[in-house]
């Protein structure tokens, strides 16, 4: 089987230990939420810090055998996700100067990370190396894209329920530990304009990448309609509140279904696709 991390003992060790990483992350930043102990309130940013330069160091040399050109793939695309999802965070965390959400996308994102391990360990290389300005802004905005979805999903689920605890005048510990509402509010629609940003830079890098290339992306892909009318969405939600006073609690609802959408969307993928787009000549 013509696999690159079966065929390269370093690698895939080093693919191994990326995942544990996450997972320790994950670890820390859930003892820091739940039990608010000091240890890993104090480890836990350098870890997570140290992950992302692991990650980066190990898809360097993932992508290094094809000329730093990363494959299309499923599986490629979702360790890119959480490495997105880590680097969104930490930003978040360093210039808002909270970390009370840090659990819940760590630990989607080493959720990511490990399926993408498993999977890449266990399959032949798939998927083409594409190499170029166009197709390279089409896919490092497509994936931070999908992590912003995967942010204001899971901000919006955690909006939810501290609005019920409050709402029930249940104090507990997501009272306790979270932001406030004024604060979460803030932080979904922040990843909302910037999901919307990214997938628009996603489509028109996409057409442009379409009209350059002699391969041609399906439009009746179920992917692309997905990406389109999502970014359709996630672009009226940005003027719904301030034009017609759409409550965020609604909007919420709305968020979580596309979070949930796009990753069962990327699980059929990984699955059942090996490549991100069906091409057409």
């Amino acid at each position: 089987m013509n696999n690159i991390l079966l065929n390269n003992l370093p690698l895939l060790v080093l693919n191994q230990i990326v995942s544990l990483l996450y997972v320790g992350t994950t670890v820390l930043y859930g003892a820091n939420f739940f039990k608010d102990l000091t240890i890993p309130k104090t480890y836990k940013q350098p870890l997570l810090a140290l992950t992302i330069l692991i990650h980066v160091v190990y898809l360097g040399l993932l992508t290094s055998p094809e000329g730093y050109r990363i494959s299309y793939s499923t599986y490629n695309l979702m360790t890119m996700v959480a490495l997105t999802l880590a680097i969104t965070y930490l930003f978040i965390e360093f210039t808002t100067k909270s970390d009370k959400t840090g659990f819940f996308v760590i630990a989607f994102a080493a959720g990511t990370q490990l399926i993408s391990s498993i999977l890449t360990a266990q399959t032949p290389n798939t998927g083409a190396s594409f190499s170029g300005i166009g197709i390279g802004v089409h896919l490092i905005s497509s994936i931070f894209g999908f992590s912003a979805i995967a942010i204001a999903g899971l901000y919006s689920f955690l909006y939810l329920l501290l609005f019920r605890q409050i709402e029930r005048n249940r104090f507990e510990l997501l009272f306790q530990r979270l932001p406030n509402l004024e604060v979460l509010e803030r932080l979904i629609m922040h990843a909302v304009a910037f999901g919307f940003v990214f997938l628009s830079i996603t489509l028109f890098a996409g057409m442009i990448e379409q009209k350059a290339s002699a391969k041609a992306i399906n439009l009746l892909d179920p992917k692309v309609i997905s990406l389109v009318v999502i970014w359709l969405i996630y672009g009226t939600g940005i003027f719904i509140k301030p034009l017609i006073g759409w409550d965020i609690k609604h909007m919420a609802y709305l968020f979580i279904f596309l979070f949930v959408f796009i990753t069962l969307l990327i699980m059929l993928m990984t699955f059942f696709s090996p490549t991100f787009h069906s091409l057409s000549f």
